[in-house]
């Protein structure tokens, strides 16, 4: 079973990486449409990569974010979700040159990284099973909404450079705007969640100054971040280059309070056995 989860897995980081040249060349191209054929990839893709986490699941009886390299996986598929979801047959395929890449890369970063063994605690403690899994699927969300922020970005740029003949089907902004703030809103309130969960799992079960861990505050600055741009697109209803700025910089800090600490093998937050649960926690 295992096997056959390493087999779909690769079949899934093959089957991305071939969407992203889909996607891509569908948005240089100025004649053949390519959008079907690189969506039917990425569907393809996402469900050899969901059969893979299933039977991951099953054949190591936890939940398929319980080291490292699952729980960057886990949030690679969550991204090529969130993508589908958004796009419903070829609505967003300009999105996908950006969305795809990224899944790419990040299943790409978690297979460098070593394959440590699952913790007990969270094979075992659904509150912090709950906790890992709203983080995830909110931290697919953000990359999607940093996504578009880069679209947007990039449009702008090209507009004010007056380059019309390229990345002629690329996202319009005020697509590109709605999508990155329903996106962000999403998840915010995954991130949130993920947030309460982990302080509960924390009071109860954690000693010591677990505030001040790097994984704590790295999250709590990345919400503060996120916080700030839907209040500031929400409420003061500011829109333009500055709000996409803030999704960039927000995605920025997620990604080194996820991967960063355990790149860096600091705080209590690292995949490795014992890490959540052993002494002095």
């Amino acid at each position: 079973m295992i096997g056959a989860a390493d087999c779909l897995f690769g079949i899934a980081y093959t089957i991305y990486f071939l969407a992203s040249i889909a996607y891509g060349a569908n948005l240089f191209a100025k004649g053949t449409d390519w959008s079907l054929a690189a969506w039917a990839l990425a569907v393809a893709g996402w469900l050899a990569h969901t059969g893979a986490l299933a039977l991951l699941g099953l054949g190591k009886h936890h939940a398929p974010f319980t080291t490292f390299f699952e729980s960057v996986s886990f949030m690679s598929w969550s991204v090529v979700l969130a993508y589908l979801l958004v796009d419903r047959r070829g609505k967003a395929p300009a999105l996908g040159a950006f969305a795809l890449p990224l899944a790419f890369l990040t299943i790409f970063v978690a297979s460098t990284q070593p394959s440590y063994g699952a913790d007990p605690l969270v094979t075992r403690d659904h509150s912090l099973k709950i906790h890992i899994a709203m983080s995830l699927l909110g931290y697919g969300s953000l990359a999607l909404a940093f996504c578009a922020a880069v679209a947007y970005l990039v449009q702008e740029r090209r507009l004010k450079r007056k380059r019309l003949g390229l990345l002629s089907r690329l996202i319009s902004l005020d697509e590109a705007d709605n999508l990155a703030n329903s996106l962000a809103a999403v998840g915010f309130a995954l991130l949130t969640l993920g947030l309460i969960t982990g302080f509960i799992f924390a009071y109860r079960d954690w000693r010591g100054l677990w505030a001040l861990d790097p994984k704590v505050v790295t999250s709590l600055a990345g919400w503060a971040v996120y916080a700030a741009y839907l209040y500031a697109h929400n409420v003061k209803g500011w829109r333009g280059r500055k709000t996409m700025f803030l999704l960039v910089v927000g995605f920025c800090v997620v990604v080194a309070g996820f991967v960063g600490v355990n790149v860096a093998g600091v705080g209590r937050h690292v995949y490795r056995p014992g890490a959540f649960g052993g002494d002095g926690l």
